[in-house]
This record gives C-alpha cells, sequence and structure tokens, in this order.
C-alpha cells in the first residue's frame, strides 16, 4: 500500500523525485500503514521545506496489566516480546525491589499502592514510537542543507519546517496551514 504523497511548489520533476524520495522513506522506515496522507511544500529559491503526515489508527499504549498476571509476591509477563522494556521500566522505578525470578516471572517487595500504580504504567507506547521513526524519516526527506529545523506536533499530525535562514512566522503559518489541510 503505498502513502498518498502530494507535493506542491517545485517544478514537475522536483515534485516527481519528492513524491517518489517520500514514499520510499516512509516504506523504508515501516511507516506507510500507519500515515494517511503527506503533504510537501518546497521553495528551493527561499530554501523552505515543510513536510506534514496526517497519522493513521495506532494501536492504545501498552500497560503492565496488558502482558501481566498478578500473584501475591511475583507477576508472570504473558507477552515476552515486552520483556525487556517492562524490567527496565521496573528497576528504573523500584531498583532491587523487584527482580527476574525467571525469564517470564518478576518477584517484588511493593506495598499494595505501589502495584495498584504499576499496573497503570506504560511499557510501550505505539504512537510515541511512530513519531519517533516518522522524524527521523523526515530528516532523511530533508535536503542536507536545510539544517534549521523546527517540528509542530498535533494530536494527528506530524509537520516539520526546514530552511537554510531563520524560519519565519510566515513559514511557520504556512506550516500550520498544511497540518490543518492534511488532517481533513
Amino acid at each position: 500500500m503505498e502513502v498518498e504523497v502530494e507535493v506542491e511548489g517545485a517544478e514537475e520533476f522536483g515534485r516527481e523525485s519528492y513524491k517518489k524520495l517520500c514514499s520510499e522513506i516512509l516504506r523504508d522506515i515501516g511507516v506507510r500503514t500507519s500515515i494517511k496522507y503527506t503533504k510537501m511544500y518546497c521553495n528551493p529559491r527561499e530554501s523552505v521545506f515543510i513536510v506534514s503526515l496526517k497519522i493513521g489508527n495506532v494501536p492504545k499504549p501498552v500497560r503492565v496489566t496488558d502482558i501481566v498476571d498478578f500473584g501475591k509476591d511475583k507477576m508472570h509477563i504473558r507477552d515476552e516480546k515486552h520483556a525487556p522494556r517492562l524490567l527496565s521500566l521496573l528497576w528504573a522505578k523500584y531498583g532491587d525491589r523487584v527482580w527476574q525470578i525467571s525469564r517470564l516471572e518478576i518477584g517484588y517487595d511493593l506495598s499494595d499502592e505501589e502495584i495498584e500504580m504499576m499496573k497503570e504504567f506504560v511499557v510501550y507506547d505505539f504512537k510515541e514510537d511512530l513519531a519517533e521513526r516518522i522524524m527521523d524519516g523526515l530528516n532523511r526527506i530533508i535536503p542536507e542543507g536545510a539544517r534549521i529545523r523546527q517540528p509542530i506536533k498535533s494530536e494527528n499530525t506530524i509537520t516539520l519546517i526546514a530552511s537554510e535562514n531563520p524560519i519565519t512566522d510566515e513559514w511557520k503559518r504556512k506550516a500550520i496551514d498544511i497540518a490543518s489541510d492534511v488532517d481533513r
């Protein structure tokens, strides 16, 4: 499935080249299925590039209760792929009051209140991970010389302005307009 990419502001050859580049990079970083629409504005004469993406549906964050069964003084991990993140999270929060008994069992010495709070900890947030990968991709799409960059994030879109020159209020307004258009 190809991401719909619209490019405006450059000559025909430039538009087609950026359209192809955007599609390939989004495919390479593995976010194509999570992006509904992408719009890029190019103004090489003023060295301004704006890329905005609309994020599609992503799974909700994985919480401790989603992957763990609790016992009196230990828990059993049901989903092994999240075990390393879960352990890191718990060790950072509770230190040596949490220990690994076996590959999928974790012992703990915590109060009932701490256990209830721990159940709601986010182990993995798909949307945060997606946003990081998208920003990495956008940094690959933008020309290397456009080193001044400003991201604009909203609930459903990620937009990046880039230029060789200081970013003006005019370009910020243009980026917000493009993000609003992409979010429709």
